[in-house]
């Protein structure tokens, strides 16, 4: 069943329209997860404001349209001042975003509460980086090739010294004094930043990784043999201690709740009849499908409160593009 709602808009732009579908599962027994599932046609979310707002772009395209803030009804509430954006990404408490332009390779700092922008000297790298704490971000530079720097909230860029990557940085993080990279060798190499650089832990066979919020737990995927992968939750600190959650052909977009008590991620094995987005609880290891659909290459977003995350995707058509974002509402 389908439920179409129109949106009313608080300004006359066009607003996207809304869609309310039904879940795909839920469990009984107390256990229900998925409370119910919203689409937005003509939007592409990116963020969340600490109020719950979706930060995002509407209409047909991506490049060159404003970001700006919507509520969950689609109303167009204030634009950002921001242009060309292709993605975001929000510090912990949602008050600053990293936000970067694919086809410039540069992004801005901007921060919610004032408005202030401030563009990025040299140009990062889009997708391996992460925001420190809530006042500095993690970024990788494309020149000097694969250095680590941080920006703090004010603009300002100091180099973070790690050991030479030589087949690239996939991705990094730096949380509680460690940092985390991945190389193009599928090698995750843990040193201590406050130890002279000393390495902790090593990790091989790894593809991606996602550091719960409070960084004594990390999400693993590991390669296990041709075509298979398992999603492996391990110690961060220390590494090991590695307990086995899932399996699949592919698993991609690790999401952990800001309260790191859920993670979220997109799996695709047909032969095992485990295809689509996933929601599981880190303790019990309990977790059901939120949609068929494994979405792998859509960054699964929280919202603030941890009781929704959404997921936004972009389909090209022969004239124009077809953007949307789906809101999963949980409890």
């Amino acid at each position: 069943m389908f439920l179409l709602a129109a949106a009313p808009g608080c300004d006359r732009s066009p607003s996207p329209s809304v869609t309310v579908v039904d879940p795909p599962a839920a469990e009984t027994g107390g256990h229900t997860v998925l409370a119910g599932i919203q689409r937005l046609d003509q939007f592409y979310g990116m963020g969340w404001s600490p109020q719950g707002e979706l930060i995002g772009i509407s209409g047909a395209s991506l490049v060159g349209a404003p970001l700006e803030f919507r509520n969950l009804a689609g109303d167009k509430i204030r634009d950002t001042g921001i242009k060309g954006a292709t993605g975001a990404r929000m510090a912990p408490d949602g008050k600053n975003a990293w936000v970067y332009h694919r086809y410039e390779g540069a992004a801005d700092l901007y921060n919610l509460e004032t408005g202030r922008i401030i563009r990025t000297g040299p140009q990062t790298r889009e997708f391996p980086g992460a925001w420190i704490d809530n006042k500095s971000y993690l970024a990788v530079l494309t020149e000097p090739q694969g250095r680590l720097v941080r920006f703090g909230a004010d603009g300002e860029m100091t180099p973070v010294e790690h050991e030479n990557v030589e087949s690239g940085i996939v991705k990094a993080a730096l949380k509680a004094g460690r940092l985390y990279v991945l190389s193009g060798e599928r090698e995750l190499t843990v040193t201590d930043t406050d130890g002279g650089g000393a390495r902790v832990w090593t990790r091989s066979g790894v593809s991606d990784f996602a550091l719960s919020p409070d960084g004594r737990q990390i999400a693993l995927v590991s390669g296990t043999g041709p075509d298979q992968n398992a999603l492996v939750l391990a110690d961060a600190v220390r590494g090991g201690r590695e307990k086995t959650a899932a399996r699949g052909r592919l698993l991609q977009q690790l999401s952990w709740s800001p309260d790191g008590s859920r993670i979220a991620f997109s799996v695709f094995s047909p032969d095992q009849g485990m295809t689509g987005l996933y929601v599981m609880n880190a303790d019990s290891g309990r977790m059901i499908p939120v949609s068929y659909k494994p979405n792998l290459k859509s960054v699964i977003d929280w919202s603030p409160s941890g009781t929704s995350f959404m997921v936004s995707e972009v389909l090209s058509g022969d004239i124009t593009d077809n953007m949307f974002t789906t809101i999963y509402q949980l409890k």
